[in-house]
């Protein structure tokens, strides 16, 4: 997972992999960060993510419950993920805003320095 700032006051999470019951508690946790403090929009891209199971989906809609009480604009973007895409049309997320991360001109997000790529 990468975390991306914008200047606009929004975070960007980029969730690489598979998110499962071993992995949400991390995505929670990055996410809770950025909800509770001054950011005012959090966006999960899930883009790159390879698999989504329901622990996921969860803690997806716990985040969003969570931002709400916070007041923070939280926005779920299945990329072209084909895995979290189905599971989103069985499930849906009210949060879940396709092409949100390319509407604000994030298609390529930066590497976070130091890797190299």
């Amino acid at each position: 997972m990468h975390v991306h700032r914008l200047a606009e006051g929004a975070a960007v999470i980029e969730v690489n992999g598979e998110v499962d019951l071993y992995t949400a508690p991390r995505l929670a946790e990055i996410a809770e960060a950025r909800i509770r403090s001054t950011i005012g929009m959090v966006i999960i891209d899930l883009g790159p993510t390879t698999f989504l199971a329901v622990s996921g989906l969860r803690t997806l809609h716990h985040l969003q419950l969570l931002a709400r009480v916070h007041q923070v604009e939280f926005y779920v973007d299945p990329g072209e993920s084909r895995p979290v895409r189905r599971l989103l049309e069985i499930l849906p997320l009210p949060c879940a805003r396709p092409g949100m991360v390319a509407s604000l001109g994030l298609s390529r997000l930066p590497s976070p320095r130091g890797t190299g790529n």
